[in-house]
């Protein structure tokens, strides 16, 4: 017999699969074209304006609170990333339906085909081994919404995140790189309109040397050197392939009363794609005080 919590995830795998017409208009990489993807220092796109500004306005209107997204946690940090996942915001009824019409077509199997889209010939290009491993082309992969048991080949994720408000300047995220499990990574900005502080770009850097990380993906800001940056503004939209080379942080904010806003899309395989070496022990012994330093601004319960 199944659970509540198994019944409930069979509903949001359903309500994922069932797309309205216009959810197309939703797509954050719907004005991405093939062939636009940057690829230095890494594969990417960078769209200024990601929706029609109608779209978008209607979305910022209905944004959630920071309670709504906290759902019970404790903002026990400042600047600490606030998550909330897609089974949980399509299983809400008190999220604008808006939202829940975008989460459901970040989840699908359209919007994986709009990543093919943009992203495949440099997935072949980076794995080139990745179909054979999976057993069919890139455009044929089974899609599933993370965190239900749907078969799947791979999995979506898309979350609403919060930046807590901070009363120092400080970074959220400094260098590093996804879980490498992860091949697509995106990146949605609705900066508010009362938001004054300053900072807050996504960096994209370039390693120095050849990768070695020092903590839970991390790495030494030294060993690579930014090359291009997105700044936090409305409507604007990175997305990326994940790679042992795509590190990125967020540059230093300032104190700010306003949480910073965005969201968050993942693809996720059931396996690793690279690997990501650890420095040696001497060398972490070396640099123990900085590691002290790069630590991970999250609230409990929020997976990333």
């Amino acid at each position: 017999m199944s659970t509540p919590v198994q019944e409930m995830r069979k509903g949001v795998a359903s309500a994922a699969t069932q797309l309205s017409p216009a959810s197309a208009a939703l797509n954050v990489l719907g004005t991405a074209g093939t062939g636009r993807t940057a690829l230095q220092p890494f594969p990417h796109v960078m769209l200024p304006e990601a929706l029609a500004p109608s779209v978008y306005a209607e979305l910022e209107q209905a944004f959630p609170t920071l309670e709504t997204i906290l759902a019970g946690r404790r903002p026990d940090a400042e600047n600490a990333a606030v998550r909330l996942s897609a089974v949980d915001v399509l299983a809400n009824d008190n999220i604008d339906r808006l939202w829940r019409d975008f989460f459901a077509f970040h989840g699908s199997a359209d919007f994986w085909a709009a990543i093919v889209r943009v992203f495949g010939n440099e997935m072949r290009r980076a794995y080139p081994d990745l179909e054979g491993r999976v057993g069919r082309k890139l455009e044929d992969f089974r899609v599933g919404l993370r965190g239900t048991d749907q078969p799947a080949d791979v999995k979506l994720e898309c979350q609403f995140v919060m930046n807590t408000p901070s009363s120092t300047t400080s970074s959220v995220k400094t260098p590093h790189v996804d879980k490498r499990q992860t091949i697509f990574s995106g990146l949605f900005y609705l900066r508010n309109t009362s938001d004054i502080s300053e900072g807050g770009e996504l960096e994209l850097y370039r390693w120095k040397r050849a990768p070695r990380f020092l903590t839970y993906r991390m790495i030494l800001p030294g060993d690579a050197e930014r090359v291009a940056s997105l700044p936090y503004a409305r409507n604007s939209m990175i997305g990326f392939l994940n790679s042992a080379q795509a590190v990125h942080g967020v540059s230093p904010r300032g104190p700010s009363i306003v949480p910073r806003r965005y969201i968050n899309l993942i693809a996720e395989l059931p396996f690793h794609l690279f690997a990501a070496p650890y420095m040696g022990v001497p060398a972490r012994l070396w640099h123990w005080r900085e590691a002290g330093q790069i630590r991970r601004r999250q609230v409990a319960g929020g997976e990333y």
